[in-house]
Formats: C-alpha cells, sequence, structure tokens
C-alpha cells in the first residue's frame, strides 16, 4: 500500500488496485497541500472507494484525473453528482451491502460523521467506510468517523487505515483523534495500524502549521498506552508498506488452535 496523503491510500489487494477517497491537488478550496505526490506515480484504479460526500473525500478535481469507466463505490446520493461528471461506473451502496469486484469482497460498514456535502448544497449521503477482503488479507478503511462499538465486531482485520485528524488545528465532530483512534485500534484488532487524514492540508495563510506533524506522535503515545504500538506503521505522504507480517488472519487462526 502506498499513502498519498489526507484520506488517499493506494492498495494492491486480490490482483485489484484500489484507490481510496482521492484528494490530489495542491489546493482543496480554502487548503494547501504541504505534500506534492507526483500523477504520473499513481497507479491507474481498478476501483476507487468514496467514503461520503464532503469536499476533501468527494473531490471532483482530483477525481477527474482517472479514466472515466473506472469502477467507483459511493453511498447512495453521491450517484447523481458522479454520473454528471461523466463517471459511467457508479456503484451506490449502504452500511451492510457487499460488491464483489474480482476477488475482492468490499463490504460496506457503517461511519458517524456529518452527511451534507456542504451548507450551500443539496447532495447529502449517509456516510460509510469498507472492510475489503481477499483470499489472504483484509483491511479495513475508515474514511471519517468517529468511534462506535461495532467497529470491534470485523475480525480479523490485517490493516486498519484510521483517521487521526483532519485539516486544521481542532476537529468538529464525527472525527477520530489520537486518542479515539487508540481505542478504534483496541476493538479492532488489527495486525498493522496506519494513520491517514493528518499533516497533509492546512488553511492557506499559516507556512506550516506547527500541529500538522503532532497528531501523528501523539497516537503514537495512545497507542503504546493500550499496548498497540507495536501494530504502529507511521507513513509520510508518499510512503510505502511492502513488508506484509503475520495477517490477523493467521493469528487468529492460531490462537484458536493453540493446544490447551
Amino acid at each position: 500500500m502506498r499513502w498519498l496523503g489526507h484520506s488517499c491510500v493506494q492498495l494492491e489487494i486480490g490482483g485489484l488496485v484500489v484507490l481510496t477517497d482521492p484528494a490530489l491537488t495542491p489546493r482543496l478550496g480554502h487548503l494547501r497541500r504541504h505534500h506534492h505526490i507526483d500523477p504520473a506515480t499513481i497507479a491507474e484504479p481498478d476501483v476507487i472507494l468514496i467514503s461520503h460526500v464532503h469536499i476533501d473525500h468527494l473531490h471532483l478535481p482530483s477525481l477527474r484525473r482517472f479514466a472515466r469507466d473506472v469502477a467507483i463505490v459511493a453511498p447512495a446520493g453521491a450517484e447523481g453528482l458522479l454520473r454528471r461528471w461523466g463517471f459511467r461506473d457508479v456503484r451506490t451502496t449502504r452500511a451492510g451491502a457487499t460488491h464483489d469486484i474480482g476477488a475482492v469482497t468490499v463490504e460496506t460498514v457503517p461511519a458517524v460523521h456529518p452527511r451534507r456535502r456542504g451548507p450551500h448544497s443539496r447532495i447529502a449521503a449517509d456516510p460509510v467506510g469498507y472492510v475489503l477482503r481477499a483470499r489472504d488479507a483484509a483491511v479495513y478503511v475508515a474514511g471519517d468517523t468517529a468511534l462506535f462499538d461495532e467497529m470491534g465486531t470485523w475480525a480479523p482485520i490485517d490493516v486498519a487505515l484510521l483517521p487521526i485528524w483532519g485539516w486544521g488545528s481542532t476537529l468538529g465532530d464525527g472525527h477520530l483523534d489520537p486518542h479515539t483512534a487508540a481505542g478504534a485500534t483496541e476493538l479492532i484488532d488489527p495486525a498493522v495500524v496506519v494513520p491517514v487524514h493528518w499533516g497533509t492540508y492546512s488553511p492557506i495563510g499559516v507556512r506550516r502549521p506547527a500541529w500538522l506533524d503532532v497528531p501523528a506522535e501523539r497516537f503514537r503515545a495512545e497507542l503504546d498506552l493500550v499496548d498497540r504500538g507495536r501494530a504502529l506503521r507511521l507513513l509520510t505522504p508518499g510512503g510505502s508498506l511492502a513488508h506484509r507480517p503475520q495477517s490477523a488472519t493467521e493469528r487468529h487462526a492460531s490462537a484458536a488452535w493453540r493446544p490447551s
């Protein structure tokens, strides 16, 4: 996998290239990006997953970098906007739905986050997350969400992509912060947790905010407090994770078969 900044991750799973919530431009509304990603280094995706309709997750200028026939899975309510922009293979989803794409099963799971695109838009959709399952891997893509108990019901999970902050110095409702993201890690119990949605964008007008990198170090400290520090894989935008440790599937299986 490769973290491209904010909530955008390029995953290779089950023979597919999956891209999550592309936000790739130097400017995003009133926000400025601090890490440039060369578009030529981004693999053409087989499927794009959209978690919700906020502009930093359903960002049309970033989506326009990709072919109009790419498969897009998006929450019900977003399809009209995507189709108006020329995307032909839009697959709507809701929590509880599954989509089989090649050798990958995409399970749509709930998220706790505001559903409206913005104060001046009539577009709204219930936010979702995704659990991707292939023969030898399971990945949880949280999107944007607050902590909720159902996170503990999706085991086994090999890799959890958890948001730990946002794009400003404070957070609104429906976001994980370093403390609650550590709580989510306890519930999910992944083999690996990769923090996303931090350190990428900030409001224009500040050269490089002092708080930009703070969430990652706070998350590391919070994980240590709940004895989950060994699961952390901390990337910077553009960074990759190629090594796969023993999967959660293998860990849970070996625990189940341990002699008593």
